[in-house]
């Protein structure tokens, strides 16, 4: 699939402290969507983060008012199952995250919905304000969560919240995230950015290779019991189906989907 190039600074980075690297994603007017352009840049920027010596956490945030939106739809209505799979930005996205050795925090303000919270999801430490948006709203389009969002979601808030805001698209406040122990620190509004300067700064002051280790050792048994492959499979057979078509035309046009019956579905 052919995607039009988008300018080089999807992804503003800055060093606002010794050894913290920040990395803000910077399409506001696309309420921070995850192009496949913006994913790219992000993953460049967390490989060199993570081979920087001088780099002790990485924070990742938003510009403007939402974290992020989720994934492009104009993007998604053009990809099938078979170009997903060619050009796996789930996988990169996932790994990239994964193999970044150093704390990786997330602040958030306003929204953080689809593909958004599960780019959160992936972090070490969410930082929020406890009037924001987590969501996954991707069955309203046909589609499942493809980013390890069934998977790291159930894991965190346990099998029957997971159902209530995946299936019946029911979003959770950052305050009930907090009180779910899915929020590592909630903050005063506006101040999510500063709240993980504040932890990075904490994590800076202990043994990098002592908390290299202890990543390590947390993400690996925290892993042992998912299974993306799975959840990848299936998101993959949904972008293949008459519903995800329909949904995101809907989306696109505005206007309610007229969802298939099961007979007729895919």
């Amino acid at each position: 699939m052919a995607h039009a190039q988008e300018s080089s600074n999807l992804i503003l980075v800055s060093t606002p402290l010794p050894g913290i690297r920040v990395c803000t994603l910077n399409r506001p007017t696309k309420r921070n969507a995850l192009s496949q352009d913006l994913i790219n840049q992000l993953l460049l920027q967390l490989k060199l983060a993570s081979e920087d010596q001088d780099i002790c956490s990485v924070i990742i945030t938003g510009s403007g008012s939402f974290f992020s939106a989720g994934a492009d739809i104009k993007e998604i209505s053009q990809i099938d199952a078979e170009d997903a799979q060619q050009i796996r930005y789930l996988e990169d996205l996932c790994d990239g995250v994964r193999n970044v050795r150093k704390p990786v925090i997330v602040a958030v303000e306003g929204k953080a919905l689809g593909g958004g919270f599960e780019l959160a999801l992936m972090a070490d430490f969410i930082v929020a304000t406890p009037a924001v948006e987590f969501g996954l709203p991707e069955v309203t389009i046909g589609l499942i969560p493809g980013a390890g969002g069934t998977q790291r979601l159930t894991s965190a808030v346990g099998k029957y919240r997971a159902m209530k805001m995946i299936l019946l698209n029911e979003p959770l406040s950052g305050t009930e995230a907090g009180n779910l122990g899915l929020v590592s620190l909630l903050t005063d509004p506006g101040n999510a950015l500063q709240g993980a300067l504040d932890l990075a700064t904490k994590l800076g002051s202990r043994s990098p290779s002592a908390i290299r280790s202890a990543k390590e050792a947390i993400c690996r048994a925290d892993e042992l019991g998912q299974d993306e492959l799975f959840e990848r499979s299936l998101y993959y057979m949904a972008l293949g189906t008459k519903d995800k078509a329909e949904g995101v035309a809907a989306f696109l046009e505005k206007r309610t989907p007229v969802w298939n019956s099961p007979k007729q579905s895919p």
